[in-house]
């Protein structure tokens, strides 16, 4: 199959996946009394009467029809950019959208920095131990991927704020690297800050990631502050990640040095360096592929208990807020976000693996 048709299957195969999304959703949602579907819509310091209110939002969501058309009318929903309204106090009240907007970024930020730094670590520790199987390097890296493993991540980042942050776990920050967000009162005039931080969500323009929007603005000691606050968090997400590319790593340089080939380049004579890094390495990749693309999307979808125990103003802080003060349509926002996220990560690593290995296409 040539690689363009193979892309088109894929595409497509997205289209019924993203309708079956959303009608789980949709059906969680559904479970709920219209009384509290309602609910996020009615403001009752307006001089509207509160039942008119209620008649105009269920014609708004359209519940007074049948359920298969309330299905359509989310769907219309979604696509008008209407994904409900959240009231969560002390966080943030508005538009679901655009409280996904607000936070996202910087969960993209969180995920993308851990996946980083875990593909420069293993890719050459993975290397150097799966191409000596069964030494002390080899049995030292089963040890610390299993205690990744093992590990739960969110107590992990409780010692790391007192092992390296030496602060505290609320409030301001002391030490080397701080450990909650917004940043550094001596950074930031609260009294008087700049035009592009919104200090009451913890939120800078324009692309809401404080460490390029003070690159932007060229606020250079902010800049700092904000990588500061990233070590921890990165650190913490990056060992649990590690941890699993080191085995499959592991495992596929074992798998590939068995294979025929291998054993021909070496009876040529070929350099052992040369058969691990243009044969064992080469074909030892092609599972961790797609093992690091599904990493990043559970990073994306999994950081809930991270960005709470770091104060970090993400999308996870953002659903776990949505779940403890009851908000129907941000849990429901934030569970779409996750879910295309993981079908988004699999379309793209499905084309990667494709064009690494053509024989996926057929």
């Amino acid at each position: 199959m040539e690689f363009k048709y193979f892309v088109i299957r894929r595409l497509l195969l997205i289209i019924p996946t993203f309708l079956g999304l959303v009608l789980l959703v949709f059906l969680i949602m559904r479970s709920f009394p219209t009384a509290q579907l309602v609910a996020a819509y009615i403001n009752r310091k307006l001089a509207i009467p509160v039942s008119v209110q209620i008649q105009m939002a269920k014609a708004q969501l359209g519940l007074d029809y049948p359920v298969p058309v309330q299905y359509f009318y989310y769907i219309g929903a979604l696509f008008r950019g209407d994904w409900g309204t959240m009231n969560l106090q002390n966080y943030y009240t508005g538009p679901v959208l655009q409280g996904i907007a607000y936070f996202f970024p910087n969960t993209i930020q969180l995920a993308i920095f851990a996946t980083i730094l875990s593909v420069l670590i293993a890719l050459p520790l993975g290397t150097y131990i799966g191409s000596r199987p069964n030494s002390v390097s080899d049995q030292a890296g089963r040890i610390f991927s299993l205690t990744g493993y093992a590990m739960p991540a969110f107590w992990l980042g409780l010692l790391l704020q007192i092992g390296l942050g030496r602060g505290v776990i609320s409030g301001n920050p002391v030490g080397v690297f701080p450990i909650s967000f917004p940043y550094s009162v001596n950074l930031i005039n609260f009294l008087n800050p700049p035009a592009w931080i919104n200090t009451s969500l913890g939120i800078s323009y324009p692309t809401h990631i404080m460490l390029f929007d003070a690159l932007i603005h060229g606020d250079f000691p902010l800049a700092f502050s904000a990588l500061m606050h990233l070590v921890l968090p990165v650190l913490t997400l990056t060992y649990g990640i590690l941890a699993g590319l080191l085995r499959f790593i592991r495992a596929g340089m074992v798998d590939s040095s068995n294979q025929e080939y291998v054993k021909t380049a070496r009876s040529k004579g070929v350099p052992e360096k040369v058969i691990i890094k243009r044969h064992i390495r080469k074909n030892g990749l092609i599972p961790t592929l797609t093992v690091v693309g599904l990493l990043f999307a559970s990073l994306l979808g999994g950081v809930v208990l991270i960005e709470d125990v770091f104060n970090y103003k993400g999308l996870g802080l953002l659903a776990l807020n949505s779940v403890l003060d009851s908000s129907i349509y941000g849990v429901a926002g934030t569970t779409l976000v996750f879910g295309l996220i993981l079908m988004v990560t699999n379309l793209v690593v499905d084309i990667l693996y494709a064009l690494y290995d053509p024989r996926i296409r057929y």
